[in-house]
């Protein structure tokens, strides 16, 4: 008899190859070749005791290490060209930390706790800010600095950007949402990187759920611990879904666009189009170049994907095995399956075509699927799904920026699905609002303006305001008006217009609707703030204070407030609450110092004086 498992008490099926992957991952030291991440324990374990050889394959690929512990990084400098930033990654006792040191002499230092990608391509860095004395604060941020395969250190893509954040770009659940199964460790707080220090040892890598749901009512029944129906087995069998539902399972994460808007909190269903639960705006006009993870939005250009309605990423692909597993014969094959063609159809050779070598006898994907970089990702190559007859020559010098067309017109990615949808009154007031919402992530608040304009004409008759929230096959599109983002939104344009009374409704909208929304709640300070409401900026500040008690931001307010009523007591109360929760703005501790000053704190005002200096060494001691 096999005892049942430990960890799941399922029997698992005899045979060297099941035994050998479940004591991998009940172990967390897989067989060689095989994903080690201690975080692959468990659902994958219990899967491992039916499906060893999926599981195994499964393992090698990157997906299986979207994200995991900080493991090893490469010690080095990296300097920014533009910026004259630079940044040295070092190891001590505690692991990697970043320094950066800017042209202006200020210094911020950052541990890295964590890694983004498995490194086929590249690997991210997740770093947790430091402060004074060394301990590490719980918000998260990209590392400007990252390990291209076969390159080493560089700077991170955004790094490269004429505006980026440097050590300040914030990693946040929506950051993630593509590299955990983990959608309870990724909820959201305020700051939205507010994420702790141990996030990276809480959150799991992609498992067989993030494409298969919850295992785990598919185990019992296959274990006969649950009785189902005939027929039931606990997961829709991927293979037997609609061609575009297969699509929408790829699609949660190889679909990005230029914005893109997730209105059912990080668990779309299968059935109803994904499009309409998680919409994403792509440039109406088809660019020349492509980004990292745009697969599915350019495989929709290609004329075998519009003319094969019954096409999914699976006729390609095998999706338990990377691309480098699977081997580029089997990619020809997939060609020839429906191009029934010789082996010389053409007189070019790959090399005219494509300025390379060939890489296999037929040529298909060497001259019809081009390899070269995309655009927000240098110094790789990847493969453009934009399938064509003639492709143009690739290209390894992109410039990088991160939108596809930042100023173009935008359309709402659709593979037909959403059409009669679409072509309704409800329909189309929707699509302005999704608009609206990318124009704004986009900073054109005057287009925005417009579309919102055209979703508030469109209330009358509209048929998505009765709508419940949960998308459906007769329309399939979540209710924008239960999203407190979207009238966030709508209040943030509204105050850009001038016209405040509009803004005040649309947040008490998104307050009404979360009264823990933190952005809602502050842009509403803000404005009570701005046109004299004080009582209600307190009230707003102190409703941010109480539901997210580490935030600094209502404290930054406060201050305000306090030095309008000439509460200068107040206002260094406030500052004060400001820097034990972010201790890394320079003009809070500048502000803090002379504040100290004038109070008589002749220490206090030196050590804050200190601060300022070290983080930005321009600040004068005693400023306006």
């Amino acid at each position: 008899m096999i005892p049942p498992s430990p960890i799941s008490g399922v029997r698992p099926r005899a045979g060297a190859l099941a035994a050998a992957v479940v004591a991998a991952l009940t172990s967390g030291a897989a067989e060689p070749g095989l994903g080690s991440d201690a975080m692959l324990r468990g659902p994958m374990t219990r899967c491992a005791q039916c499906h060893p050889a999926i599981v195994e394959s499964y393992l090698r690929h990157a997906m299986a290490r979207s994200l995991g512990p900080i493991g090893t990084v490469e010690p080095g400098v990296v300097v920014n060209p533009t910026s004259k930033a630079r940044y040295e990654i070092a190891v001590d006792g505690s692991g990697p930390t970043l320094t950066a040191t800017f042209a202006h002499g200020g210094v911020r230092r950052q541990r890295l706790l964590g890694r983004i990608g498995a490194g086929r391509f590249d690997t991210s860095w997740a770093a947790g800010e430091m402060d004074a004395a060394g301990a590490v604060t719980g918000r998260l941020f990209f590392a400007p600095v990252e390990t291209i395969a076969g390159h080493g250190l560089s700077l991170s893509p955004f790094e490269l950007y004429p505006r980026s954040a440097g050590v300040d770009l914030p990693l946040t659940p929506a950051c993630l949402t593509c590299h955990t199964t983990d959608r309870t460790g990724a909820a959201a707080p305020f700051p939205p990187n507010l994420l702790g220090s141990d996030a990276f040892s809480r959150l799991s890598p992609l498992t067989c759920a993030a494409c298969h749901g919850e295992p785990s009512k598919h185990a019992d029944i296959m274990s006969a611990v649950a009785v189902a129906p005939p027929g039931e087995i606990g997961l829709a069998r991927l293979g037997s879904l609609p061609p575009g539902v297969q699509r929408d399972v790829c699609a949660r994460c190889h679909l990005q666009g230029d914005a893109r808007f997730d209105l059912v909190g990080g668990s779309p269903r299968l059935g109803p189009p994904l499009a309409g639960q998680v919409p994403v705006l792509v440039p109406r006009s088809p660019l020349e170049d492509f980004r990292f993870v745009g697969q599915l939005e350019r495989l929709a250009l290609s004329a075998c994907f519009r003319g094969s309605p019954g096409m999914t990423c699976t006729t390609c692909h095998r999706p338990h095995s990377g691309v480098a597993a699977q081997g580029l014969a089997s990619f020809e094959q997939a060609c020839l399956r429906c191009h029934r063609v010789g082996p010389r159809h053409t007189s070019l050779t790959v090399r005219e075509v494509t300025g390379g070598e060939a890489r296999s006898a037929a040529g298909c994907v060497d001259c019809h699927v081009r390899r070269s970089q995309p655009f927000d990702l240098p110094h790789v190559r990847s493969a453009d799904h934009f399938v064509r007859r003639r492709i143009p020559p690739p290209r390894d010098d992109v410039p990088y920026r991160p939108f596809a067309d930042r100023e173009g017109e935008l359309a709402l990615f659709d593979d037909g699905r959403l059409a009669h949808a679409l072509a309704t009154p409800g329909g189309r007031r929707w699509r302005a609002g999704v608009l609206a919402m990318g124009l704004v992530t986009l900073g054109r608040f005057e287009e925005a303006a417009r579309q919102f304009d055209l979703w508030a004409a469109g209330a009358a008759g509209a048929a998505s305001t009765a709508r419940p929230s949960a998308p459906d096959l007769a329309f399939p599109l979540t209710d924008l008006t239960t999203q407190p983002s979207f009238h966030t939104m709508r209040g943030m344009v509204a105050m850009a217009r001038g016209k405040a009374a509009a803004a005040l409704a649309a947040y008490a909208e998104a307050i009404a609707l979360d009264p823990r929304d933190a952005d809602a709640l502050l842009s509403r300070a803000r404005l009570r703030f701005d046109t004299g409401d004080l009582a209600g900026a307190l009230a707003d500040t102190q409703a941010v204070i109480e539901a997210w008690p580490e935030a600094e931001q209502p404290w930054d307010l406060r201050a305000e407030m306090a030095a309008r009523a000439g509460r200068p007591d107040l206002v260094r109360a406030a500052l004060e609450a400001s820097a034990r929760r972010w201790p890394s703005n320079a003009r809070t501790w500048l502000e803090l110092a002379r504040l100290r000053a004038d109070g008589g704190d002749a220490a206090g005002a030196q050590h804050a004086l200190a601060r300022a200096r070290a983080l930005d060494p321009r600040l004068d001691a005693r400023p306006r």
